[in-house]
Parts: structure tokens; C-alpha cells; sequence
């Protein structure tokens, strides 16, 4: 005897199956979808995170740049106050070399001669003046040149005799003066 088996079981099972399969291929969607939404959400955020220290940063840039930008200026400013003093201090040194070379020459000035201009040119100083004799200047160029210890070099670029012609003055003859230019270089 043939036993059939008309229950639908096998057809039911394969069914069955079939909607396990469908049911896991959803569940499996529904996890990849899931799974990508963590994911973007995960980037999103560290990439939102990204651009506020990029912003964050670049706001201190701007700022240290400011700050490099004062601290130039207040650089040159000292550079500016640091030349003013020395300038200061060349001048005063200056000053003081001035004053001995002006007691120097009164000391060194004959009895009968004056200055009338000095100038101050780099290392040299340009005196003029007059003199009552050819002898006085002459004493006076020698003097600064070989007592002076302030005077390394001293030349006379220019003498010359000149009358005066003053109506106030009353004297014999026609007065004459010795005017003169002596160049001094500095030690």
C-alpha cells in the first residue's frame, strides 16, 4: 500500500521558509539603513567638530597676528627710543667735546686776534676771523697745531689783508686787518 500524504505541509514549510527569509532580508535592511544613519550622524558630528576648531582656531591666528603686529610697532618705537638715546648721548658727548676744544682755543688765541665764525663740519672745525698781523695768525695756527692736544691736524686755507673803511674811525693812515680761515681736523 502507497501512502500519499495530501496534507499541504511541505508547501506550508516552504512557505514558511520563504517569509523567515523575507523577514530577515527586511530585518537585515532595516540594520544597514540603521546602521548608516550612526554612521553619518557619527561623521557629521566630528566633522561639525572639525569646523569649530578650524574656526576656533583661526580666530586665534587673526589675533596673534594682531598681537605680532603691535609688538612689531612696539619694537620699533624701542628701535626709535634706542636711537634718540644715543643721539642724546652722542650729543651731549659732543657738547662736552665742544666746550673743551672752545677753552682750548681761548687759551691758544693771540693777544690781538679774534674769531668771529666757527662751524662744525663731521671732524673738522672751520674758524675765521681777524688778526692785527700775519705774525698773529701764523702763532695762533701753531699754537692749535702743536699745544693743543685736541687738534690732530691744522691748516690755514685763507689769509688775506684787508683795509677798513669805516668813517668812524679816526686814525693816521688807513687801517689794515689780517682775516683768516684755519681748518682743524679733531682727534
Amino acid at each position: 500500500m502507497i501512502k500519499l500524504n495530501l496534507l499541504p505541509i511541505r508547501e506550508e514549510q516552504k512557505r514558511n521558509k520563504l517569509i523567515q527569509q523575507f523577514i530577515l532580508f527586511v530585518v537585515v535592511i532595516i540594520l544597514i539603513f540603521a546602521t548608516n544613519i550612526v554612521f553619518y550622524q557619527y561623521h557629521s558630528d566630528a566633522l561639525e567638530t572639525q569646523h569649530e576648531i578650524v574656526t576656533k582656531l583661526q580666530k586665534d591666528i587673526d589675533k596673534y597676528k594682531n598681537l605680532l603686529g603691535d609688538l612689531k610697532k612696539e619694537k620699533d618705537k624701542k628701535t626709535e627710543f634706542l636711537q634718540r638715546i644715543d643721539a642724546i648721548n652722542s650729543l651731549e658727548a659732543l657738547r662736552q667735546n665742544l666746550l673743551r676744544v672752545l677753552d682750548e682755543m681761548n687759551k691758544q688765541i693771540p693777544h690781538k686776534t679774534w674769531i668771529t665764525e666757527l662751524k662744525k663740519q663731521g671732524a673738522q672745525i672751520i674758524l675765521s676771523g681777524g688778526a692785527s698781523s700775519f705774525e698773529d695768525v701764523s702763532t695762533f695756527a701753531h699754537s692749535l697745531k702743536g699745544e693743543s692736544k685736541y687738534f690732530k691736524k691744522v691748516d690755514i686755507k685763507n689769509v688775506r689783508l684787508e683795509e677798513l673803511k669805516d668813517k668812524n674811525i679816526n686814525v693816521v693812515g688807513t687801517p689794515r686787518i689780517v682775516l683768516f680761515e684755519i681748518v682743524c681736523t679733531l682727534q
